[in-house]
């Protein structure tokens, strides 16, 4: 494939937590704001194809190029996200706000402080994401172990899990909070 037939297909991604089973070719990988690592993957429609570091070799971009237009094409899918694809339903007692894309980018979402405000409002919040097209909004003041507990209820149930920490959104900005993973294991 060439640049220029999957240019408007790259997005970012969220590597999974367990690892491909067979050998492939190392991903390309970016540190992004607010300090997270991606991937990036070619949108096929049912699935995304990994892209590798090697093919940057052939591509007449590099990493930053590459990361660039991902989160290009990313804000630009998120411009056209809608409120339809938000579920607002208390989940133990807790306000939760979920939403999923359809298309397979929901997690990385959380890359686009426009998105974020455009699909959950300004109010601060929690975020979790659990599965790439999953995004969970929470009360920025839910106890941290019932957001790690669910957190880890919706990764036991996709193979493809990404096991991150949390986001924490306020004032327009978006930082890493770490989970309890090791208190809810207990």
């Amino acid at each position: 494939m060439t640049w220029n037939d999957v240019a408007a297909d790259v997005l970012p991604v969220f590597e999974r937590a367990r690892p491909i089973a067979y050998e492939v070719e190392p991903p390309a990988r970016a540190v992004v704001p607010p300090g997270v690592t991606v991937g990036f993957g070619i949108d096929l429609g049912l699935a995304f194809a990994r892209v590798a570091a090697i093919q940057l070799d052939d591509w007449p971009v590099d990493l930053v190029g590459l990361t660039e237009r991902a989160l290009r094409n990313l804000r630009r899918r998120a411009r056209h996200a809608t409120d339809y694809d938000l579920v607002r339903e208390p989940i133990g007692g807790t306000p939760t706000v979920v939403f999923q894309s359809r298309d397979g980018w929901a997690s990385t979402a959380i890359l686009v402080p426009d998105a974020i405000e455009q699909l959950f409002g300004s109010r601060p919040a929690l975020f979790i994401a659990p599965s790439r097209d999953l995004l969970v909004g929470l009360p920025v003041d839910v106890d941290t172990a019932f957001a790690t507990w669910l957190a880890e209820e919706f990764e036991a149930a996709d193979p493809d899990a990404l096991r991150l920490e949390a986001f924490e959104w306020r004032d327009g900005t978006v930082r890493c909070r770490p989970l309890d993973r090791a208190a809810v294991a207990v």
